[in-house]
């Protein structure tokens, strides 16, 4: 580990900070911090992947009615990350989460590449590549706010995992779901109980134990969870799905809840702190269904984005105190209203000629595959002839399609039966769904235009025009009283060799083949050596570390993220006592 001292990495932070990578926060006036007390509670929703296009054919699939998100959009934003001008989601979530870009992949880290405002790529500070940033959420439990976590993906997933963990690999899905235990958000509700489940034989920690003495309820059924919250449970974590949630139109009608509930659910539960609540709530699966040209998957879950929008404003307006900021990370798919197929006639089609057979859509894409191919799992071989007959009858049945190109069913059928349940197979069916409607689409990833800007602030303090990405988490800090979140990466993550400077250190890994730097395995330990005449322990990617025969807890967590350790700074002055 190189040594550094404080006021060297301080001056290179400044420095690559105010040379553009991201930009500076001020501090805000005394006259700011008396206003940032009327704003107690903050609702962040992110619709992932969502593409401006989808708030005109959204609307029109609501029968024209105006969407939740209408009245209050005030702007765009750019969503760049650090070195592209084309982002995923992992430095896209970052950027609202921290304050600053990042780079693809990287989740609320701080980037080894950035670029100038004419696109000139540059390395970053070595000293500043791959530390953890601070984000809003965890200076919200800071503050004492209660923090909350709703999504319908998986919780390790790229846009939950922005706000609890620290990683130049959104893919580590095990390390990730280990930082965001370690230091859990008192709600949290969405799919994802295969890493909670497997955590111990994969990752050698558990989960839920480590959830439990954290006084976090563990369930799997909403109505249990409507239950304990309701007799006064105030910390608890529900995960609905073994992986991901179902897109909304294919949602059993009991089993998982909507967006829309637990939105709804979340907000009645958190809002009991009296130091009000940090709430990110996400419509996950936009993007997803996106990526395949699932009109009728990204369709119906923007819709359900927007019914939970509907309940975070509803609440917002009664209260009073409450900031409800509305934006995606980034577009997906390029879906567009009109495409090739009406170059000519687009200006005869009417409402009823382009919505009608949409609105009778009866499930995704993803789910007819399923279907499809539901008899024929345990072959080892499929029939495509078979399968060809079964997607003639859900092209009929599920979508309205009676005569599809033979060619085309032939290619989709013989696609089904090599790619089985996957994302070729289902963008094999959407082609020729989509050749039957009047939706185009762009490509199968994301792009980097511009997103929407919706938001809500009980004294109108609200951004408009064009902003930028990285100036969302200032702006929510500031109105929030959440301090400076540059300061706060400082105290919650500086380099071990900087915390303990001049103090001997030793990581120990485990016999393991995969293990080591890079490997995706965390270490077993670092040991420290010559604290007060002792060794130190520091256990990655948890709160706790031994001292001798004592287990004591940090005062935040160790992060280990495949790069180096990184701790609080007050770690230096514990002595070998507690935190707690």
């Amino acid at each position: 580990m190189k040594r550094r001292t404080a006021l060297p990495a301080f001056v290179a932070f400044l420095s690559a900070f105010l040379a553009g990578t991201p930009a500076r926060q001020s501090q805000p006036s005394a006259q700011g911090r008396m206003q940032d007390s009327a704003i107690r509670n903050v609702i962040l929703m992110i619709p992932d992947g969502c593409s401006t296009e989808l708030l005109s054919i959204g609307r029109w699939m609501n029968h024209g009615v105006p969407l939740n998100l209408d009245s209050r959009i005030r702007g765009l934003v750019k969503t760049y990350c650090s070195d592209s001008p084309i982002g995923d989601s992992a430095p896209t979530g970052s950027a609202y989460a921290s304050g600053h870009r990042s780079q693809d992949g990287f989740i609320s880290t701080y980037p080894a590449r950035s670029m100038n405002p004419d696109g000139t790529r540059f390395q970053t500070d070595s000293q500043l590549a791959f530390t953890p940033m601070a984000t809003l959420m965890e200076a919200a439990m800071r503050k004492g706010m209660a923090t909350g976590l709703v999504f319908t993906c998986y919780f390790p997933h790229a846009t939950p995992a922005s706000f609890l963990a620290h990683t130049p690999d959104r893919d580590q899905y095990f390390r990730i779901a280990k930082q965001m235990t370690a230091q859990p958000c008192d709600l949290l509700f969405g799919g994802g109980a295969f890493f909670a489940d497997s955590s111990s034989a994969r990752y050698g920690f558990d989960a839920k134990e480590r959830l439990e003495k954290n006084g976090i309820a563990f369930v799997r059924d909403f109505s249990r969870a409507r239950q304990e919250i309701s007799n006064g449970q105030e910390r608890i974590w529900g995960l609905f799905a073994p992986m991901a949630m179902e897109f909304e139109i294919d949602r059993p009608q009991s089993g998982q809840p909507s967006l829309e509930e637990m939105t709804r659910l979340a907000i009645s539960a958190l809002s009991r702190n009296p130091e009000g609540f940090f709430l990110m709530v996400e419509g996950s699966r936009i993007d997803w269904g996106a990526h395949n040209n699932d009109l009728p998957g990204a369709l119906h879950d923007f819709i359900a984005f927007d019914k939970a929008v509907g309940a975070a404003m509803d609440f917002a307006r009664k209260d009073g105190k409450t900031l409800v900021v509305v934006v995606p990370d980034h577009q997906c798919g390029g879906p567009t209203l009109g495409n090739y197929a009406h170059n000519n006639d687009y200006a005869t089609l009417s409402v009823q000629d382009i919505f009608q057979d949409l609105r009778n859509y009866r499930k995704s894409a993803e789910k007819a595959v399923s279907d499809i191919l539901a008899p024929f799992r345990a072959a080892d071989s499929l029939p495509v002839s078979r399968i060809e007959e079964r997607l003639r009858q859900s092209l009929r049945a599920d979508f309205g399609i009676d005569r599809p190109d033979s060619a085309e069913t032939a290619r989709c059928a013989a696609a089904l039966a090599k790619k089985k349940e996957s994302s070729q197979s289902v963008r094999a069916l959407c082609r020729i769904i989509n050749q039957h409607n009047a939706i185009g689409w762009t490509s199968h990833g994301h792009h980097g235009g511009d997103v929407f800007y919706a938001s809500y602030h009980p004294q109108g303090r609200e951004l408009s025009g064009v902003i930028d990405n990285q100036a969302l988490a200032p702006y929510i800090a500031r109105e929030a009283g959440l301090g400076n979140l540059d300061s706060l990466s400082r105290q919650l993550y500086a380099p071990a060799s900087e915390v303990f400077a001049g103090k001997k250190m030793k990581v120990f890994w485990n016999d393991a083949a995969e293990s080591g730097p890079g490997s995706g395995k965390d270490p077993l330990y670092l040991e420290v050596y010559g604290m007060e005449g002792k060794t130190w322990r520091i256990y990655p990617n948890s709160k706790e570390a031994r001292i001798g025969r004592k287990t004591i807890h940090l005062p935040g967590v160790c992060i280990y993220n495949g790069m180096g350790f990184y701790l609080p700074l007050s770690c230096r002055d514990l002595q070998g006592k507690d935190s707690r």
